[in-house]
């Protein structure tokens, strides 16, 4: 049990972690690939309207990429003018205002003298010249190839690693401007790895941080139900002394005076709480976990067979008859003592509900490295509840059934606690409208 809950706990931890660094990470990428993409953007208006605009500010020097323009003789240039402007503040009308991303400073002669690309002018809707001044890997034929397909493909794009946009010039022809853009998208994809390695580094390691935490974390749960569990056995074994003197008790008393109603309802709910205190014991015992050395090869075939055989004298009495198809050597390694407390639970739970004169069904196979055992039974009338939750404790599907046959809700809660020590799994299923199966898989 305390596995389990460990199991979940460190699930449920990672899951979330899972969830945070995804959502971190991925936000980080989004917002990086947002930020390249307008900046980008900027760039190429930016470089579209110093290509397509007659006004060029002082340090394109009319058009030539050489430096500002000389001053005349006898004076000499500030050198303030040649650092960049403050951030937020204009240069010229060129920057247009616009920031980079979140930034706020406005593209300037550094970004020009950065900024790898081409232009193709367009008149008369095709090609007339190319300027490659500002690229070296790309020749004229190919500029002009990459011009057809842009005018071909719209305003603006992107082809192969370039980011083009289209603008009007003064002279009524178009200048398509292509921006070499791999660098900024390499940049991109590298913030993505970077941060995909870091975000597997980090859940690796909040997985290692988890797993040594989950034992103290759960410790407390741990303590409080093992406290729980001694309660049960104490006051179970308490128990049984005020209960045998009762019973003896209304025995003598029947004895001299004779049998009334009086004494058999005193009888009676003393076998009812004789039982209800072994079924607190056993569950209390399913609860603790198998030892080591309680683990031993065990012959569940036998153990399934001689349960059938204790059972045959009750199921006369009902007028039950039972289907058998049980599979010999089926060996799996376990707790002798629980397994048998998990093939009695379900058959004295099958024998209390099933439909009188009506047949159980009994199989018992092995597959692969699981053994299956199956037992199925009519009923009356189906619980009024889902499947899954017979396995509840102290559950009652139908209040006046249980009373009537003596169950306490405890029986198929410690078959389930039995099973998920033996690492196996059991399940309950209904099939049409009065037939119920119990299916219990446990590994060999």
């Amino acid at each position: 049990m305390i596995k389990t809950l460990k199991k979940k706990v460190i699930f449920t931890s990672m899951i979330a972690i899972t969830i945070l660094l995804v959502v971190l990470l991925g936000a980080v990428n989004v917002v990086n690939a947002w930020s390249n993409h307008q900046e980008t953007e900027n760039l190429l208006e930016f470089l579209s309207r110093l290509e397509t605009s007659g006004d060029r500010p002082d340090w394109m020097h009319d058009g030539s990429e050489n430096g500002p323009p000389p001053l005349p003789e006898g004076e000499t240039r500030d050198p303030e003018e040649d650092q960049a402007p403050p951030i937020g503040e204009k240069r010229d009308s060129f920057d247009g205002g616009k920031g980079r991303g979140f930034m706020a400073e406005p593209l300037t002669e550094n970004d020009w003298r950065a900024a790898v690309y081409f232009t193709v002018r367009v008149r008369d809707g095709s090609v007339s010249d190319v300027d490659l001044t500002r690229i070296s890997s790309v020749s004229e034929d190919e500029a002009r190839a990459y011009g057809e397909q842009a005018l071909a493909k719209g305003a603006s794009g992107s082809l192969d690693s370039f980011r083009y946009t289209t603008a009007e010039a003064e002279d009524g022809s178009k200048v398509i401007v292509f921006l070499e853009n791999s660098s900024r998208r390499n940049a991109v994809l590298r913030v993505a790895a970077l941060s995909a390695l870091a975000g597997i580094a980090g859940w690796g390691l909040m997985l290692l941080l988890v797993v040594l935490l989950s034992k103290k974390a759960v410790a407390p749960i741990a303590a409080n139900m093992e406290r729980q569990r001694q309660f049960v056995t104490d006051a179970g074994h308490e128990l049984k002394t005020p209960i045998a003197i009762i019973r003896a008790n209304t025995e003598a008393m029947e004895l001299i005076s004779g049998k009334t109603k009086w004494s058999k309802n005193i009888a009676d709910q003393v076998t009812r709480l004789s039982d209800l205190t072994q079924n607190l014991l056993m569950l209390a015992r399913a609860d603790g976990a198998p030892r080591a050395g309680s683990l031993e090869p065990v012959d569940f075939t036998a153990i399934v067979e001689d349960t059938a055989r204790m059972f045959q004298e009750p199921m006369a009495l009902r007028g039950l008859g039972l289907e058998a198809r049980v599979a010999g050597n089926c060996l799996l390694k376990g707790n002798r003592d629980q397994l048998s407390t998990l093939v009695s639970i379900l058959f004295d739970n099958a024998v209390k509900y099933a439909a009188g004169d009506s047949t159980l069904l009994l199989r018992l196979e092995q597959e692969e490295k699981k053994l299956l055992l199956q037992l199925e039974n009519d009923c009356d009338r189906l619980p009024d509840c889902p499947p899954d939750q017979l396995f509840d404790r102290f559950y009652r599907g139908d209040a006046a059934r249980t009373q009537t046959s003596g169950g306490f809700g405890i029986g198929l809660s410690a078959a389930r606690v039995i099973v998920q020590q033996h690492r196996g799994r059991i399940t309950a299923a209904y099939q049409g409208q009065h037939r119920i199966v119990f299916t219990v898989t446990l590994p060999v």
